[in-house]
C-alpha cells in the first residue's frame, strides 16, 4: 500500500514538472512569435518566464520599448491569467496561436520608466494628428500648451510609476463581452474604465482585429486625479500669478475655444464641469449608455449629432450629478461644403487648381526635400511634415508641435501612398 502511494507521489511529481516545462515551452515559442510579428513597432525582452498554480503565466524582468513613444518601460513582472491550472494547460495552444480564449486578466502591477522621449500627448500628435491632442491639451499657462517631462519634473515628479490591469468577463449575459482596465498612474491620477461589447465584433484571433468592426453596448470611466490638478495648478501659477479658482475658469474658457477650433461645440455645462474638476480634484465619472449598440464604422453619423443625448452620456463629479448639456459634432468642420455661385465660378474652379495636396510617386520622392508632404503606411497610418532627408531607403520629416520641432523617420518601403502640397 505504501510501495502504491509513493509511486503515486511519484508520477503526479513527474507529470506536474513536466507540465511546467510544458507550459514553459509553449510560453516562450507565443512570446517569440509576438515579438517577431510586432518587431517593427516595438521591442521587448525578458529575463524568464514560469507558471503558478492559479493558472497564470508569469514574464519576469520585461521591458518594452514602444518606437515611436522612443523611450522604455520596464515591468516587474507581467501575469497572464486563466482561471485556474487546468484552463491554463487546456487553452495554452490558444496562447501560442494568439488567440485570447480563456484568458481572463493581464495584470502589470509595476511598471516603471524614465521621463525621456516622446510624451503622452506628444505621441498622439505624432501619430493621429494635433487636433486629438487639444483636449488634453494644457490651458492657461502661458506659453505651456503641454505638460512635458521637464514640467512634471519641476511639478516633483522625476520617474513614470503605474500599475495595470486588464480583465475580461465573458459571463454579463449572451452574446456580451465585458472587458475592463485599471491604470492608476500613481500622481498623475487612476483611471478605471468599465465597458461591454458585443462578443460577435471581437475576434478569438488578434490578428483578425478590426476597429471598424467593433460594437460598444456601455462605458463607464471614473478618473481620480490623485492631487495632480493640484500640482498643475501651482506649476501654472509660477507663469501666471493666477490662483486656482482663476487658473481652472480661465482654462474651462480656453478649452471650449480649442473644442470649437477642432469642430465640437460643447455646451456651458461642459465647461462648468471642466472647470469645477480642475478647481475641485477628486474622481469624475462618466458613464455612456447609448439606445443601440454603437459601431466604429458609423462614425460619420455623429456628424451635427449631440454626443451627449446620442450616447445617453451622464456625470457625476464627487458624487454630484451635471446638469444636462450639449456637446455637438460641427458637420461643416469636418465637411466643408464647396459654394459656386454662377456657371463661370465654376469653370474657374474646375479648370484652375487650388492649393492643396496632390498625389505624387514615391520615384519623386527625391525631389520633395524641403516640401510639406502627408503619408499613408503600409498599416494604415499617416504623417504629416516637411520633408528634410530621403534616401533610398528611409524618409524624414519634421513637424512642428507646441514647443518645437520634431523630427522622425519611416522607412521607404513602408509607405503606401504620399502626397505633396501645392
Amino acid at each position: 500500500m505504501k510501495k502504491n502511494i509513493l509511486v503515486a507521489l511519484f508520477l503526479f511529481v513527474i507529470l506536474f514538472v513536466g507540465s511546467k516545462a510544458f507550459i514553459a515551452l509553449f510560453s516562450y515559442q507565443a512570446a517569440e512569435k509576438l515579438k517577431q510579428s510586432i518587431g517593427q513597432e516595438f521591442a521587448i525582452t525578458y529575463s524568464w518566464l514560469s507558471s503558478e498554480l492559479d493558472g497564470t503565466i508569469v514574464f519576469h524582468d520585461l521591458s518594452i520599448t514602444p518606437y515611436r513613444l522612443k523611450r522604455t518601460f520596464y515591468i516587474d513582472r507581467l501575469r497572464l491569467n486563466y482561471g485556474n491550472y487546468f484552463n491554463l494547460l487546456l487553452n495554452l495552444s490558444n496562447f501560442t496561436s494568439g488567440r485570447h480564449d480563456g484568458l481572463q486578466s493581464v495584470s502589470a502591477q509595476s511598471i516603471k520608466g524614465e521621463l525621456d522621449g516622446r510624451d503622452f500627448e506628444e505621441w498622439i500628435a505624432l501619430e493621429y494628428g494635433d487636433d486629438f491632442s487639444k483636449p488634453l491639451g494644457l490651458y492657461a499657462c502661458a506659453d505651456q500648451s503641454r505638460v512635458s517631462h521637464n514640467n512634471l519634473r519641476q511639478m516633483g515628479i522625476h520617474e513614470y510609476y503605474s500599475s495595470l490591469v486588464i480583465k475580461k468577463n465573458n459571463n454579463v449575459e449572451p452574446g456580451i463581452l465585458g472587458l475592463s482596465v485599471s491604470l492608476d498612474r500613481g500622481p498623475l491620477g487612476e483611471t478605471i474604465l468599465n465597458t461591454t461589447w458585443g462578443a460577435s465584433s471581437i475576434p478569438s484571433d488578434l490578428s483578425l482585429w478590426d476597429t471598424k468592426k467593433l460594437q460598444l453596448n456601455d462605458l463607464s470611466l471614473t478618473h481620480v486625479d490623485n492631487g495632480y490638478f493640484r500640482r498643475l495648478s501651482n506649476f501654472c501659477t509660477t507663469f501666471t500669478q493666477l490662483d486656482r479658482a482663476q487658473f481652472s475658469e480661465t482654462a474651462s474658457k480656453q478649452w471650449l475655444q480649442s473644442l470649437s477650433s477642432i469642430g465640437f461645440e460643447a455646451g456651458g455645462e461642459v465647461r462648468q464641469l471642466y472647470r469645477d474638476y480642475l478647481l475641485q480634484g477628486g474622481q469624475l465619472k462618466i458613464t455612456l449608455l447609448p439606445s443601440k449598440p454603437f459601431e466604429f464604422d458609423r462614425f460619420k453619423q455623429l456628424l451635427d449629432k449631440d454626443l451627449i443625448s446620442y450616447f445617453g452620456v451622464s456625470a457625476k463629479l464627487n458624487g454630484t450629478a451635471m446638469l444636462s448639456s450639449k456637446l455637438m459634432v460641427n458637420g461643416q468642420h469636418f465637411k466643408p461644403p464647396v459654394v459656386i455661385e454662377d456657371k463661370n465660378e465654376m469653370a474657374d474652379y474646375i479648370e484652375q487648381p487650388k492649393s492643396g495636396y496632390l498625389p505624387i510617386s514615391l520615384e519623386t520622392l527625391e525631389q520633395s526635400a524641403q516640401q510639406k508632404v502627408r503619408l499613408v503606411m503600409l498599416d494604415g497610418k499617416k504623417y504629416q511634415g516637411l520633408v528634410v532627408f530621403v534616401n533610398e531607403h528611409k524618409i524624414e520629416l519634421s513637424q512642428m508641435l507646441a514647443g518645437g520641432s520634431v523630427a522622425y523617420s519611416l522607412q521607404r518601403d513602408q509607405i503606401e501612398s504620399i502626397e505633396m502640397w501645392h
